[in-house]
């Protein structure tokens, strides 16, 4: 039984480090892409909010595969999608090209990642805490190798930012043969009443409205530090690899808050507090960079923390709220659908703002505010009254 669960573990790590690389490792060669297939910064942008937008739309659909098929098969599969999709950027060659590729990894992702709150409730219902931490970790950790290497392995490989993207199916490659040991070791359990193999999205529920909502804006802010943080550094006088590098530190920095929530959750139970402290974490790290000449390493360390934090609570907060792992799976899908199609709006814009005002101190601006309405979304979520009343 350890074996099988080590089997688990494993895998839900392997799966994790694919559902960021293929988005987060766009920003180093951002500039490499945009003069070589004549990109505007509009155009650009969206290369990220198009993944945003599939996994907000395909995640609508995941609950649905979980109740009819076998949730190990539908995550490997997916996990192939992703994997296959970031092998084929090797060979891109224009602007439609690359954007197709960025709608499948986003389609992958949108599947894979409601379904995985469903796994952790059922293979560790004693450790959700703490396998939310390590799923969020993982995450993290991905993300920051693919923000960090890309760059390198361009240099590397003739300057081509191509192979600098392609490189990382090498993560799909390494996750899907476990995941066929667990589709062949399956733990999925057996739902015992109509009701529950039944289960749809809460539409009709409101803290499931206002959790949609937290988590959207808080998916707008990630997205917005992971797709133009490097190029608001460099438009501040900075060189390119100095700017690469705070957006190597940032994804570094959230690290500690990933890692550490189970015992910040245990030191500090309240979800209120940390939604308050990794906010005001963001909001700090966007002021400096708006209003002070701080070298933004320390900004792009304040980013990373608070996003870090926010996002592992995002992954929790569904968990939290449900009774079960299918419900869980149907919560993470309303959430993260409606929740990635606001998120997708961020970069979109910020691409938007820039060309029409030729700076980024506008959207500065606009996060800060939004940091603030993240900050009232997570008190109305965590009032001591709150309850799930689907």
């Amino acid at each position: 039984m350890a074996t099988r669960y080590k089997l688990f573990f494993f895998a839900l790590i392997l799966a994790s480090f694919n559902l960021r690389p293929g988005i987060t490792s766009i920003s180093p060669v951002l500039h490499g892409i945009t003069d070589d297939l004549g990109m505007s910064s509009t155009s650009a942008s969206l290369l990220t909010s198009i993944p945003l937008l599939c996994i907000g739309l395909c995640s609508l659909f995941a609950g649905r595969l979980a109740n009819r098929y076998q949730s190990e098969k539908i995550i490997a599969i997916f996990i192939a999608c992703i994997g296959i999709a970031t092998f084929l950027r090797f060979f891109t060659n224009s602007p439609i090209y690359l954007l197709i590729t960025a709608l499948f990894i986003g389609a992958g992702i949108g599947i894979v990642s409601p379904l995985m709150s469903g796994f952790i409730k059922s293979y560790f219902p004693d450790k959700v805490p703490l396998m939310i931490s390590m799923y969020s970790t993982s995450m993290v950790v991905g993300a920051s190798i693919a923000i960090g290497l890309t760059t390198p392995i361009q240099h590397w490989y003739n300057d081509s930012w191509k192979i600098g993207l392609g490189f990382w199916s090498i993560f799909a490659l390494m996750a899907v043969p476990l995941w066929f040991r667990v589709i062949r070791h399956p733990h999925t359990l057996k739902y015992k009443t109509a009701q529950q193999n039944r289960a749809s999205l809460p539409i009709k529920n409101k803290q499931a409205w206002l959790l949609t909502s937290f988590v959207g804006i808080v998916i707008l802010l990630f997205y917005c530090f992971a797709a133009w943080l490097p190029a608001i550094v460099e438009d501040k006088g900075y060189a390119s690899s100095y700017a690469g590098l705070t957006g190597t530190i940032s994804m570094i920095a959230q690290l500690p808050a990933t890692l550490l929530l189970p015992l910040l959750l245990r030191a500090v139970p309240s979800r209120r507090f940390w939604i308050t402290f990794f906010t005001l974490s963001e909001i700090i790290g966007l002021a400096l960079l708006s209003f002070t000449n701080i070298t933004p390493v320390v900004a792009s360390i304040c980013l990373g923390i608070g996003a870090g934090g926010l996002v592992s609570l995002t992954l929790l907060l569904p968990i939290d709220k449900t009774n079960s792992p299918i419900e869980a799976s149907t919560w993470s899908a309303m959430t993260q659908a409606i929740g990635y199609m606001i998120g997708a709006v961020g970069p979109f814009i910020i691409g938007l703002l820039y060309d029409y005002t030729g700076s980024f101190l506008p959207t500065m601006y606009l996060l800060i505010g939004i940091g603030f309405i993240v900050i009232f979304l997570g008190w109305k979520l965590t009032e001591p009254s709150s309850k799930n009343v689907g």
